[in-house]
């Protein structure tokens, strides 16, 4: 008879008059890969705190390798065998890698310590690719090797049952071959939950996947009969509703003049050079998208110009013509540059009305130049009927937000500064299929509006429904230039493809 990992019996979690779950009952058996899918707000997350004892159930019991942890807390469910990774990278920034596993390893009751410790870490490091960084500050690695230092200090516990939210976001299609390569070799000895929109992943390793939706249970099944349910497509895996990139092919305005022109950029981290003398230009009403791997210098890129990261000589940025004082931040912004950076960086407890607000009145300066520049002023109200979701969510705090739900609001905020050039960065990081259609939609009507839009996305879909020019950096260097018509050539698609570790169909990770 099959022993099971993890027993939910009843489980729901209510939030005052939200009902974040539904009751739920579902048997993970040991060893077992089990994939939970489902449109963003439908109570993944949730369910994995509930899981990792973050949240306690509203009804329900919650039994881990035959052990009722329902009144557990976090602490105990760890040393009970319980690990997590979480949707954005929870690390010790200041720390090397090696100290954050040595942390990570802290010898449970039942394990020995001492130099099979150490032994331990040292296959961990192997095991996640991490060898050669153990010296290195772990805030120094680039986002994709924090994904996966955080993966291995979830490993170094030998944990029973492992549960992952969103491992894939933000990686690049190189790091994700990786992650499948990782997850499918793993021991039987671990059983694993993973909560992701990555697709591909999710077939290549789950054996069995369970969907919520709004909530509530839809299907529970193997990979085939969960593509093969129409309930499951209709919502979550072919939404309707939402414009195509062959739908968005009608040509827009000709672009205007050169609106920001980069030249020679440089910038380093605690002086190791990350950005190499890069040349930019984005035009009035134009979608240039950066692309790389992680670690290629994409969000250095994008920070340098937002004032954010510190530019080194012999950095250049004009705008609209005119010499753009750099490392300070504000200045850009004052100028009609917004920044929806990774990762979101919303005031977790401020409600989304509270958010709107305090940019729509803190920025009156901003609106009234790019009032007189463009002849628009976003209004609260407008970036509701842009992003209507959010809508319904005003009294909210952003904390309880979907994922989908706080990337709109970081977009709603960055437009409330009346911006004419507006940068994202990996807008569309942990979003599902709906969301990041809608997301798409609503950006689409932007550039059709007339504002300008520099993005760097790992979901190659999405940016090239909207781009009309790329640029590929390698190693902080510019690697390749193209239009969204060159990508319609083999030769030029096959070097992106290259670039960015995307590996030809059939062939091995």
């Amino acid at each position: 008879m099959t022993t099971n990992m993890l027993s939910l019996t009843g489980v729901s979690r209510r939030f005052g008059g939200l009902t974040a779950l539904h009751e739920l009952t579902l048997n993970v058996p040991a060893g077992a890969r089990h994939a939970v899918i489902g449109p963003n707000g439908a109570g993944k997350s949730t369910l994995l705190n509930l899981i990792a004892g973050t949240d306690r159930p509203t009804t329900g019991m919650i039994v881990v390798n035959g052990r009722d942890v329902t009144g557990m807390p976090a602490r105990l469910r760890a040393r009970h065998g319980v690990g997590r990774t979480f949707q954005h990278p929870a690390i010790f920034p200041r720390l090397p890698v090696a100290a954050n596993l040595a942390l990570a390893a802290t010898p449970n009751p039942d394990n020995t310590a001492g130099r099979q410790e150490a032994e331990h870490i040292t296959a961990i490091l192997d095991t996640a690719r991490l060898t050669g960084h153990g010296s290195v500050p772990a805030g120094q690695l680039s986002y994709g090797l924090q994904r996966r230092l955080e993966l291995a200090m979830a490993l170094a516990r030998r944990p029973r049952l492992l549960l992952l939210d969103e491992p894939s976001a933000g990686l690049d299609p190189g790091e994700i071959a990786q992650l499948t390569t990782l997850l499918t070799n793993l021991g039987a000895d671990t059983t694993v939950l993973l909560v992701d929109h990555h697709l591909d992943l999710v077939w290549s390793v789950a054996q069995t996947v369970t969907v919520l939706h709004h909530g509530r249970h839809l299907a529970t099944g193997t990979p085939e009969q969960v593509r093969a349910d129409p309930a499951v497509s209709d919502a979550y895996l072919n939404p309707g509703g939402h414009t195509t990139a062959a739908d968005r092919a009608a040509p827009r305005a000709a672009r205007g003049a050169v609106l920001l022109r980069v030249r020679q950029v440089h910038a380093a981290y605690r002086g190791a050079p990350v950005i190499d003398g890069i040349d930019l230009d984005v035009h009035d009403g134009e979608a240039v998208a950066v692309l790389g791997r992680n670690g290629a210098g994409k969000t250095t890129l994008l920070n340098t110009i937002a004032g954010l990261h510190p530019a080194q000589s012999p950095t250049r940025i004009e705008w609209n013509g005119r010499p753009l004082a750099i490392n300070l931040a504000h200045l850009p912004a004052r100028a009609g540059i917004a920044l929806v950076p990774q990762g979101r960086r919303i005031f977790t407890g401020l409600t989304v009305r509270e958010h709107l607000t305090f940019a729509s009145t803190t920025t009156l300066r901003a609106r009234r130049r790019s009032t007189a520049a463009t002849g628009q002023r976003w209004t609260v109200a407008g970036v509701l009927d842009l992003l209507p979701a959010l809508a319904a969510r005003l009294h909210h705090p952003a904390q309880r937000l979907s994922g989908g739900e706080q990337q709109m609001l970081a977009l709603a905020r960055a437009l409330l500064t009346q911006p004419r050039l507006l940068i994202l960065d990996e807008p569309t990081e942990g979003l599902a299929p709906a969301v990041t259609a809608q997301l798409t939609d609503a950006l689409a009507g932007l550039l059709s509006d007339g504002l300008a839009i520099l993005i760097a996305e790992q979901n190659l879909a999405a940016v090239t429904a909207l781009a009309d020019r790329f640029v590929v950096l390698d190693h902080g260097r510019l690697a390749m230039t193209a239009t969204a018509s060159d990508l319609t050539e083999d030769d030029p698609r096959q070097r992106l493809h290259t670039l960015l570790g995307i590996q030809p169909a059939g062939s091995n990770p």
